[in-house]
This record gives structure tokens, C-alpha cells and sequence, in this order.
């Protein structure tokens, strides 16, 4: 019988990839009419977050509590007695159904029994392939694989995660001229490292209802700072008044203290979702909310991409490190990509100040990309090149 002449009850264990048990549900040619999740009492928690988000999807859920600590055989029984009863409802439905198991995730134990179990009842298996976004079978052989088309969103991803999306940024209210700005202060990174510098500590200065900051005397002799004021004051984003410099507004102040390579790394990410179709999602100034243990733990992101499924995380900076600071930047990203985005996830650094020989070494055995001062004149071909 044909796939789109019948529905289908997938089949899942929970484990490192809680994205490849959503995707097949998420792809609308699939007929997917219900999901059951095995689970054992300690992963009770990612039960709900993927039930959550299955059903936010119009998919029925289903959960089937595993024996834990159980033997090969437990496990095979308890396996045995799911099919039994879902092959019952299956044959009451008015719809064809089929039952299909997906082996993408599962300690080895639960795997491979299930898969001994549900080969023996001759019903479908198969494995999520991240790499190639595809539905591959393993039983039976010689059934073509099926392309997914990956529609989860940043949102649901963190759910599936554990996280919550709680707010983001929208820079759909930014004109194209300040984005512009930020764009040529890349291009010309090398020559206004300095001056650039000495902008974001007066916009971290300005002060009072006029957001004033004033420049000393080697501010106002240095080119770098004195041709960026320019700039902006053709934006009309400052004035500047002998040696005070007015700031429009706590957006200019944001822009100016750091957030343009925030906000240019994002506009250049998705510019590239033109290209790499592949980006399915991405957001901008995000804050996530985790618990650990009984408290609730807030994280901020400066710009995120969902990548075939796989979280990019982006921390822009545009500080000067102190002695070991970078390498607890270092850290910190790369904790925060494992814990919100599973161990798929890549962290990258864009910096305007270069960061050690030592730090390089950390960044390497980390994992982490570094784009650095050398690199941010073109950042959209080294993002473009990361992302692929």
C-alpha cells in the first residue's frame, strides 16, 4: 500500500538527538498520525519536552514507560507488549495505519532490542541520518530513503532541549544605512581597532536624560574616533558639541557600545539564508531559560542559526580581553552550546581584538571557531564556509 494511502505511528527511544525523533513527525509528507515515546522513569523530563512539542505539531502521543536497569529480555517482553496493543489499535482504525520504529536514539540495550522485536513482527525501522537529511531503513532492505525537509524552529529546538525560548530581538525596525554603518566599520576593522575602542567606551559613559558622554584630549586627536563620530553624525544617530558627544537614544548607545557586531554578524547570516537553504532558523539577542536542579538559570545569546537541525551559536565581542578572560569566554560558549543545543551543537567567536596564541590553542581543543580581526573584512565568506 502506497504511503500516502495510509498513516503512520512512529516509534521512539529518547537519547542524545532529541531532534531526530521530531523530524519525520515534522516533515508533512510523512502521514504521521502518532508518536510513542519508551522512556525510562529517569528521562522523564525529555518525555515532556518532546511530547510538548510533538503535539504543538497535531501529532497523538503516546508513552510507554521502559523497566529500568532491565535485562535484555525485560526490555524485549516490554517491546513485545507494545506492538501487541498498538497492532490492535492499528487494525480499529478507519485509516491504514503502520507502525514504524525509528533507531535513531536509545542506549545500545534498548536499541537493539526493539529492533530485534519489531523486525520480528516485520514492521519498519529506521534511522534519522543528520548528515544527509534523510529517513535511511534498515529493515527492510532495498526501501528507498525518504529526503526530510527540516521545518523545526529555534523554539521548538530548545524545548526538545530542555530550554525555553523566553524573548529575541527583531532588527527588522533597523534601516538598511546602520547596518551599512556597521558593514564598512568591519571592512575597515584593522585601521579603527583604536578608535572604535574609545566609541564604545563613551557610549558606556554617556550619562544623563541627553545620554552625554565627553571625549578627553587624545580623543579628540585620534582619526579612528574623529571619522566614526562623522559617520554617525551623517546618520544622525550623535551631535557633537566641542567635546561632547549626544547619543539619540539607548538604541544608538547599544549600536555604538558593541551591539553593531551583534547586529551586522546577524544581518550577514541572514543574508546567507538566500544561499544555504539549509539555515531553517535563526534569531538574534536571545534569552534562554533552563533549570538546574531546583533554580532557573538565564542565558544570553547574541545571534543563533538552526543549521539540517544542528544549533550555531555566535558570541560577538568587542572588548579587549584582560589576562585569562578570553579564555573564559572560551569556556562559557562552549558550555552553553553543549547544554542548549545537545552535543551536535558549534560555537563560534567573532572578536574585533585579537585573542592569544594560548587562546587559539583552548579555542582549537574546543571545538570553537574563532573569527577574528583578520577575518571580520570578510566574515559573511567565513560564516558562509563554517555553516556548510
Amino acid at each position: 500500500m502506497a504511503l500516502d494511502q495510509q498513516t503512520v505511528t512512529h516509534i521512539c527511544l529518547l537519547g542524545d538527538d532529541p531532534s531526530a525523533n521530531l523530524t519525520p513527525l515534522a516533515d508533512t509528507a510523512i502521514p504521521s498520525q502518532k508518536l510513542i515515546i519508551c522512556f525510562t522513569e529517569p528521562h522523564r523530563s525529555s518525555m515532556r519536552s518532546l511530547k510538548k512539542v510533538a503535539k504543538t505539531r497535531g501529532v497523538s502521543v503516546d508513552c510507554w514507560l521502559l523497566p529500568e536497569r532491565a535485562t535484555t529480555e525485560q526490555l524485549k517482553l516490554s517491546f513485545m507488549q507494545l506492538i501487541e496493543s498498538e497492532s490492535k489499535h492499528a487494525k480499529s482504525r478507519k485509516v491504514p495505519n503502520q507502525i514504524w520504529l525509528n533507531a535513531s536514539n536509545g542506549s545500545r540495550q534498548q536499541v537493539l532490542s526493539a529492533y530485534e522485536v519489531v523486525r520480528s513482527y516485520q514492521l519498519p525501522i529506521y534511522i534519522v541520518e543528520p548528515t544527509l537529511d534523510k529517513v535511511c531503513w534498515l529493515y527492510p532492505e532495498g526501501r528507498e530513503s525518504i529526503e526530510i525537509t527540516d521545518t523545526i524552529k529555534l523554539h521548538e529546538f530548545f524545548v526538545l532541549n530542555g530550554c525555553t525560548l523566553v524573548s529575541q530581538k527583531s532588527l527588522s525596525g533597523d534601516s538598511s544605512t546602520v547596518r551599512n554603518l556597521g558593514v564598512s566599520w568591519l571592512e575597515k576593522a584593522k585601521q579603527l581597532t583604536k578608535g572604535l575602542a574609545k566609541l564604545n567606551y563613551l557610549a558606556i559613559v554617556a550619562r544623563g536624560p541627553k545620554l552625554i558622554a565627553q571625549m578627553d584630549k587624545p580623543m579628540l586627536d585620534d582619526n579612528a574616533l574623529q571619522w566614526l563620530l562623522d559617520e554617525l553624525h551623517r546618520q544622525e544617530l550623535i551631535k557633537v558639541k566641542g567635546k561632547n558627544v549626544y547619543f539619540s537614544d539607548q538604541q544608538t548607545l547599544f549600536f555604538c557600545s558593541g551591539g553593531w557586531l551583534e547586529q551586522v554578524t546577524y544581518s550577514l547570516v541572514l543574508e546567507l539564508t538566500k544561499q544555504l537553504p539549509e539555515i531553517q532558523d535563526l534569531g538574534y539577542s536571545l534569552e534562554i531559560k533552563r533549570s538546574v536542579g531546583s533554580q532557573t538559570v538565564l542565558n544570553e545569546l547574541d545571534v543563533v542559526a538552526l543549521v539540517n537541525n544542528n544549533l550555531f551559536v555566535i558570541e560577538c565581542k568587542t572588548k579587549q580581553y584582560n589576562r585569562g578572560e578570553g579564555n573564559q569566554v572560551l569556556y562559557k560558549l562552549d558550555s552553553l552550546a553543549e547544554r542548549l543545543g545537545g552535543f551536535k551543537a558549534k560555537a563560534a567567536l567573532v572578536t574585533f581584538f585579537p585573542i592569544s596564541s594560548a587562546e587559539r590553542r583552548r579555542a582549537k581543543e574546543l571545538s570553537i571557531e574563532i573569527f577574528g580581526p583578520e577575518q571580520l573584512p570578510t566574515l559573511k565568506t567565513h560564516l558562509k564556509r563554517w555553516m556548510s
